[in-house]
């Protein structure tokens, strides 16, 4: 699968011909996650990865339209790659995150892996976690409200691959910055592959 990149910068990233975008879980921690959610300077990943909101009231499809009609999203024939924060549920002793997106919701499929990084040749150290999502509807609707949805014509099922640092990351990046809690938020931040299949 040939990748196709626009950047969102005024000029545009041109790779080689048959350059393929399909980067391992690990490399897309230390190499992107990582760098953005610690706030590194000279960090390059926003040239190719951008920020989007994966849980707002924009449908799955919809975001993939208006970022394939923008041209400022690096993509293969089946995904797209975006950072997105995670919402909290407004309540002090409740850690929820909001999972709505449009009309439906990410449902979790309670498949998550963990990410390692093999940092010496016999040792091996967890840098982050990945959990799958697919979008659901939420309500059941009547024949005639289905008749006049036109979301109901879409043919493909929505699947988020979310990238989330592990917490030894997150705590070393609080400690570089003690100025600013949280290292800019990197506890929601995420980096989340979105795939169609038809």
């Amino acid at each position: 699968m040939e990748a196709v990149l626009s950047s969102s910068s005024s000029s545009t990233l041109e790779w080689p011909g048959g350059f393929v975008f399909d980067p391992l879980d690990e490399v897309l921690v230390l190499h992107y996650l990582h760098p953005k959610a610690t706030e590194i300077s000279y960090c390059k990943c926003l040239e190719v990865i951008p920020e989007r909101d994966l849980y707002g009231t924009e449908e799955p499809w919809q975001i993939w339209e208006k970022m394939e009609e923008a041209k400022n999203c690096i993509r293969n024939k089946e995904e797209m790659f975006f950072f997105t924060r995670l919402k909290r549920v407004s309540s002090k002793s409740n850690r929820r995150c909001k999972r709505s997106i449009g009309k439906g919701c990410w449902k979790g499929d309670n498949n998550s892996s963990d990410i390692f990084y093999c940092a010496y040749q016999n040792e091996r150290q967890r840098i982050g976690i990945k959990k799958t999502y697919h979008y659901e509807k939420n309500n059941v609707k009547t024949e005639k409200s289905k008749s006049n949805d036109e979301d109901n014509n879409n043919p493909y099922c929505w699947i988020l691959h979310e990238i989330s640092l592990d917490e030894s990351l997150l705590q070393h990046a609080k400690g570089n910055h003690s100025s600013s809690k949280g290292g800019g938020g990197g506890d929601r931040l995420k980096l989340a592959k979105t795939a169609l299949k038809a």
